[in-house]
């Protein structure tokens, strides 16, 4: 009788932990979770709109943001980078084998910054707004697309695949 008593303790103690075991992980943070965690520590990204008030502070100017977006995302990072730019960062995370990670990232500067962004093989265009937009297809998987807006500079690229230069416009064109 004892030997039973004995082994049902045992056999309950186990089962506890195991029960405690699983219950953690099932609160535990899934694998894009995780992710998600470290690419935002290791681009030092803060929220969006923390990193577009220091730059406002910065550079004492208002920073307008495209009201069109290529995507509707879920996440919006930034920083402001070694050179003074703000770097916003606009993603939707993906699920593994499931639909892949969205994201675009949009640069904005002092005006005369952009000119580091600017060839003379670029296409230009021009904006509704009168200003002119340098368009770069820089390979076969990036393109971008540099302009001035409100004495800022402005500049984005993208996969040509997911973004086209109609698309790249009407974003450029959004921002008021």
């Amino acid at each position: 009788m004892r030997f039973y008593k004995f082994s049902f303790v045992i056999i309950m103690l186990i089962l506890s932990f195991t029960i405690v075991i699983n219950s953690n992980e099932a609160h535990g943070k899934s694998h894009e979770e995780r992710q998600l965690e470290e690419f935002i520590k290791g681009n030092d990204y803060i929220p969006a709109e923390k990193a577009i008030v220091e730059f406002e502070e910065k550079y004492g100017g208002k920073v307008n943001l495209p009201k069109k977006l290529p995507f509707e995302p879920s996440h919006r990072f930034g920083n402001i980078d070694e050179e003074g730019r703000l770097k916003l960062h606009f993603m939707r995370p993906g699920k593994i084998d499931k639909y892949p990670t969205l994201d675009f990232v949009f640069y904005v500067m002092p005006e005369i910054d952009l000119d580091l962004f600017i060839n003379a093989s670029d296409k230009v265009y021009t904006l509704k707004s009168g200003e002119k937009a340098y368009y770069r297809q820089q390979h076969k998987y990036f393109h971008s697309l540099a302009f001035t807006g409100n004495k800022l500079g402005y500049h984005f690229g993208s996969n040509p695949d997911n973004i086209d230069l109609d698309s790249f416009i009407q974003i450029a064109e959004s921002i008021r």
